[in-house]
């Protein structure tokens, strides 16, 4: 296992180098670009509310001049478009599937006029929830590709059109069969065939178990949708520092801290 002196050195050493042409801090800013995205990941990688990682954040004396809570908050959702630059390449076969993300509890579902424009109810890991889903492409390398979300109650297959590569065959399972229309470069899967599809499930089971990605409870899209960048952000710079360091590429065990 890695000591978190460690973990935190080896994300901050990959996300420079990969936003080094872009890497500034505003003349009025603490923090550089690349320090705000370590941030974001950290988040991600801690797997608690905002609040509980930013005392945790400012017991590490990571630096010098840490912004207020709030004012890091909306430098990390500012900043997550950055996170694209961390998107990989696509291979031959690639593996599509959705993950389902609780952001409120089914009997608060109409609480909220805000939380009715962000969720909806639907179905995900044979459960009801209330909340968003994600679309997850990976490649053969076992990194993401492309991401998008919508509202859980959506069918799977609305999100054929943004995840179909002419260039790659894209497995997936009955849930984005459609009647008509389904890509033509789309594998629908049976049950027990093409067991490369398991890659994705290992990765969602790590989210949920190491992230506490299955339930996120957020009031704004673009909060949402910045933690889903980091999270995508987090997962490929682990997959690549994995294979440096010799350890089995869909792996965070040893990443969490």
């Amino acid at each position: 296992m890695l000591r978190h002196q460690d973990i935190i050195l080896q994300l901050f050493c990959a996300i420079a180098d990969r936003l080094r042409s872009v890497d500034r801090k505003h003349p009025q800013g603490r923090l550089y670009l690349s320090e705000i995205v370590l941030c974001g990941v950290l988040f991600v990688l801690k797997g608690v509310s905002f609040r509980r990682f930013y005392h945790w954040l400012a017991e590490q004396h990571l630096f010098s001049q840490l912004p207020e809570r709030s004012r890091l908050l909306r430098l990390i959702v500012a900043k997550r478009d950055f996170c694209n630059l961390f998107l990989a390449s696509s291979t031959l076969f690639e593996v599509l599937d959705s993950f389902g993300v609780e952001m409120v509890h089914p009997w608060r579902e109409n609480r909220s006029k805000l939380l009715r424009r962000l969720t909806r109810k639907g179905f995900s890991n044979h459960r009801w929830i209330v909340g968003r889903k994600l679309a997850i492409t990976l490649n053969g390398n076992l990194e993401v590709v492309r991401v998008s979300d919508a509202t859980a109650n959506v069918h799977d297959a609305v999100f054929n059109e943004t995840h179909a590569a002419d260039a790659s065959i894209v497995l997936t399972d009955q849930g984005f069969r459609q009647r008509i229309g389904t890509p033509g470069n789309f594998k629908i899967c049976r049950r027990g065939h093409w067991n490369e599809r398991m890659w994705i499930e290992t990765l969602f089971s790590l989210w949920t178990r190491i992230c506490q990605m299955k339930k996120s409870f957020h009031r704004s899209l673009e909060g949402f949708r910045a933690k889903a960048a980091y999270l995508i952000s987090l997962t490929n710079i682990v997959v690549n520092l994995n294979e440096r360091l010799g350890f089995s590429r869909l792996s965070l065990v040893q990443w969490s801290i």
